[in-house]
């Protein structure tokens, strides 16, 4: 076979299998996902854990699988709670869905933010949620990175 025609059919080749993989990861219809609620669970010396509730919502024309996902949760820029979840879902077309998780924190976290508060007025938070759903089968992620904030009525 004459080189040159190889070339040109690893050269079709690849690009077809980087259209396929920029559609499975593009990020114009990624999930995005906010915090819904937050409440304390069980507050021990070493180790808080949180009951948090996460809006999952899916802007894409197509049917969402989720089989767990991992996030990591940033108040005020500094770490403070981490989670993992294993529970399976689907979330619909241009739907959402509300997840409960466990977002766990240490002691050390969690002074952090108390000193920070004390420091100034009190008047709200920032807050950043990241990390990224498993999604068919463990190689396949699906990133998610939001930011909010929280203000306290005056």
């Amino acid at each position: 076979m004459n080189h040159r025609i190889l070339i040109r059919i690893l050269a079709l080749v690849t690009i077809f299998l980087l259209a396929g993989c920029a559609h499975l990861l593009g990020t114009a219809d990624n999930p995005r996902v906010n915090i819904a609620s937050i409440a304390p669970k069980d507050m021990k010396l070493f180790e808080q854990v949180f009951d948090m509730e996460l809006r999952v919502m899916n802007p894409s024309d197509k049917e969402l699988v989720i089989n767990g996902l991992v996030f990591d949760l940033e108040v005020n820029g500094q770490p403070f709670a981490r989670g993992v979840s294993n529970q399976g879902f689907t979330v619909g077309p241009f739907a959402s869905h509300v997840l409960q998780v466990e977002a766990i924190t240490t002691l050390a976290n969690l002074l952090r933010q108390i000193v920070q508060a004390q420091k100034g007025e009190f008047s709200g938070f920032t807050y950043r949620l990241k990390g990224h759903f498993y999604s068919h089968s463990s190689t396949l992620r699906i990133p998610f990175d939001e930011s909010g904030e929280f203000k306290q009525s005056p």
